[in-house]
């Protein structure tokens, strides 16, 4: 069984951070609607493979909720559903009728999250953003530079990811603290909050020691190889791992260097770790790393995670058939529970593809729907 059978999700958070929640909780069950505009849809639907991506199991009903007879179909639904998610600025959601003392009036069970840049209360609310801005304003950047000191913007969508994830355990908080009370609750859900939590590490240090951890143990890194191709060394701290590669690559001389000692001599260590792997191609290091038990791992491109024989035995990518016989590749549920199918159940959805399938279960005949077709509504 999926454990989150029976619950209905209203999504109306576009583009990233909210369809990647909802997706998580489509995966473990859930019932997810998406509620796009007629015509437009979600924005990410402008770039079809980052849209499907991140909506598969879920289903789309299209409103134009600039309507009357649209909003009132919205306030239906949500006597139906579970949870309801927006991704607008602070303000907006109130603005159309769709704010929590609006649907919780509706619904008292209803739990509302709703996911901002800078969280709905506090003086950077109503400020634009994006996930490099968020990244810059909890200090993350400074975890990203290069040799020389530059900054560097990653190339994940990192706040965007984890306001996701944050969100998906508040709802699932929500969900549980609901059957105690009956009630449903707000959740207010900051990418900039949880990019701070995410540094709790580095920022603990700072407050502690007065310093912000930069410098990496000397066998922590990326290096190239004689046949140019990349690989990953982690040796984060541990002595008895760097004496093991000293050992196995062929600077016996090296070994007991201790890990502070590897932190103030990285530049001088790295030259000669990278100097000793341009002397032989990368399969031969992982081979001769591994078998040394020390943590490595090659750099892999896309074509190579697909036919890594790890992700294969875990099924982290699996295939699904459209109606038409169309076939993607889909990324599977990173977590495993024991009884839970393992298996994507269907794609993401065609614009507007269960509008009828949605409106009927909640009541609407087909005069109605005729109706709302010819109006514009739907």
């Amino acid at each position: 069984m999926f454990p989150l059978e029976g619950i209905r999700i209203l999504e109306s958070a576009h583009q990233y951070p909210g369809p990647y929640c909802s997706l998580l909780l489509a995966d473990l069950g859930a019932e997810v609607i998406k509620i796009e505009r007629p015509g437009v849809g979600d924005l990410a639907r402008q770039s079809a493979h980052f849209f499907r991506s991140i909506n598969g199991n879920k289903k789309s009903l299209t409103l134009d909720l600039k309507l009357p007879a649209a909003r009132k179909i919205l306030y239906r639904l949500v006597e139906h559903s579970d949870v309801f998610m927006d991704g607008f600025r602070p303000g907006v959601a109130g603005r159309i009728g769709m704010d929590y003392s609006t649907l919780r009036k509706i619904n008292p069970r209803l739990i509302y999250c709703s996911i901002s840049g800078y969280g709905q209360e506090g003086p950077y609310r109503d400020l634009p953003g994006h996930d490099l801005n968020y990244q810059a304003m909890a200090g993350m950047l400074h975890c990203f530079q290069d040799e020389k000191g530059d900054f560097v913007a990653p190339g994940v969508a990192i706040g965007d990811l984890s306001s996701g994830m944050f969100s998906a355990i508040g709802i699932l908080a929500a969900l549980q603290a609901r059957q105690k009370t009956g009630q449903g609750q707000f959740i207010d859900v900051s990418m900039f909050d949880g990019l701070l939590s995410w540094m709790s590490t580095r920022l603990g240090i700072f407050w502690g020691a007065g310093w912000f951890e930069k410098e990496r143990d000397a066998g922590y890194g990326i290096f190239r190889a004689k046949d140019g191709q990349f690989f990953t060394l982690a040796i984060a701290h541990e002595d008895w791992f760097w004496d093991r590669l000293c050992a196995a690559i062929g600077l016996p001389e090296y070994r007991g260097i201790k890990a502070i000692e590897r932190r103030t001599r990285r530049p001088e260590l790295v030259e000669t770790l990278q100097k000793v792997f341009l002397k032989k191609p990368r399969e031969e290091w992982l081979k001769v790393i591994t078998q040394a038990d020390v943590p490595v791992a090659p750099v892999q491109n896309p074509e190579e995670i697909e036919k890594d024989p790890h992700v294969v035995f875990r099924k982290m990518v699996q295939e699904i058939s459209f109606a038409d016989g169309e076939r993607i590749r889909q990324v599977g549920f990173p977590m495993k529970l024991s009884d839970m199918p393992d298996r994507l159940r269907t794609p993401p959805p065609r614009l507007g593809e269960h509008t009828e399938e949605i409106l009927k279960s909640i009541g609407y005949c087909d005069e109605e729907i005729g109706a709302f077709k010819k109006e514009g509504t739907i």
